[in-house]
């Protein structure tokens, strides 16, 4: 998906409070600084004195054998001031930040009319469900080549800004896992991997619509269709710890009206998303980002096809791979909590 904040509510709100976090951060760097500078002179004093060997524990936390030098002071108090810098200031401040402001809904530029008509459906109960004999689900990736931060052992060859050809390595092998994940509760699930992106990324809803309609004529059964991204725009990881595993937050995305002749069932596809909202958040609180409402291009995220079309964004570019992973495990449950098989 395109990057979102900046000129959206998220953007507004977090540029209340980035001078903020400036400051707070200014000031612990030069407490750092200072601190540094007292252990260095007294670490020099005593090895005037001693003249001893001392072992120095490494940034692991291990400590080996050493000839103390006020060098390999400096390097060892540099190399754990980094990581704790680097914390506050791009992940739990971050998440602080946005989960402080948080609402039920990210309305974009949107009419007036369609405003107060979501807000009037958005509790009202509904049933989801599906049938037992046939594939129900349908995964599928419009942005093909989406893919996330590079770490080591989730290396791969860029075919452009956080994009690869590689399915491994992409928004493709999330696809995959939520497929298996879905499984276990007992859906028939069908992942397509067909590259929508060529000839031209602003095209390629339209092919994924041909792919959406292909597999609805082959399998009438089918009635969820799961169009899986990553989010874009961010620098720095957004997760939340799930039984101490870090997982990526979630949001969904839905289009309105637009201008197209179709319109999309969006009053059911915004329901679903908000139910699948609330069952993540009941798992762990903070685990999505509010369900985003969108006058959608003419091709509405291809959200007329069902009434049960979900655009999800697992992570953004600043999350791992792994991280990404590890959430549709529970994307899966909450899916299975929501929708019923009869």
């Amino acid at each position: 998906m395109e990057p979102y904040g900046r000129n959206g509510p998220a953007g507004r709100r977090s540029e209340i409070k980035i001078p903020k976090l400036r400051k707070k951060l200014a000031i612990l760097k030069i407490s750092l600084s200072v601190c540094m500078a007292f252990i260095i002179a007294l670490s020099a004093a005593f090895i005037r004195e001693s003249g001893a060997d001392n072992e120095i524990p490494d940034a692991s936390g291990e400590s080996e054998a050493a000839s103390v030098k006020i060098s390999d002071i400096s390097r060892f108090i540099l190399s754990c001031e980094m990581p704790v810098i680097y914390g506050v200031d791009l992940g739990k401040a971050e998440r602080e930040k946005e989960t402080a402001y948080e609402e039920d809904i990210y309305f974009d530029v949107l009419p007036e009319e369609i405003k107060l008509e979501i807000l009037r459906f958005a509790n009202e109960p509904k049933e989801f469900f599906v049938g037992s004999a046939g594939p129900q689900v349908l995964i599928y990736h419009t942005h093909t080549l989406e893919a996330y931060r590079q770490t080591y052992g989730e290396e791969y060859v860029e075919a452009g800004a956080f994009r690869t050809m590689n399915a491994a390595k992409s928004v493709v092998a999330v696809g995959e896992a939520l497929k298996k994940e879905l499984e276990k509760y007992g859906f028939t699930v069908l992942h397509d991997t067909t590259n929508h992106e060529p000839p031209s990324l602003s095209t390629a809803y339209s092919r994924s619509l041909a792919t959406m309609k292909k597999y609805q004529s082959r399998y009438p059964s089918l009635k969820i269709f799961i169009d899986l991204h990553r989010d874009a725009g961010k620098d720095a990881a957004d997760f939340v710890t799930v039984d101490g595993v870090q997982c990526a937050r979630v949001m969904f995305v839905v289009g309105t009206s637009g201008k197209a002749e179709e319109k999309p069932k969006y009053e059911s596809n915004y329901k679903l998303a908000l139910a699948l909202t609330n069952e993540l958040e009941s798992i762990k609180k903070g685990f999505t980002r509010p369900v985003r409402i969108k006058n959608a291009r003419s091709a509405h995220y291809n959200q007329q096809v069902s009434d049960m079309c979900l655009l999800i964004e697992v992570g953004h570019n600043g999350n791992s791979l792994g991280q990404a992973l590890n959430s549709a495990k529970y994307i899966a449950r909450a899916i299975s909590g929501v929708i019923s098989i009869k």
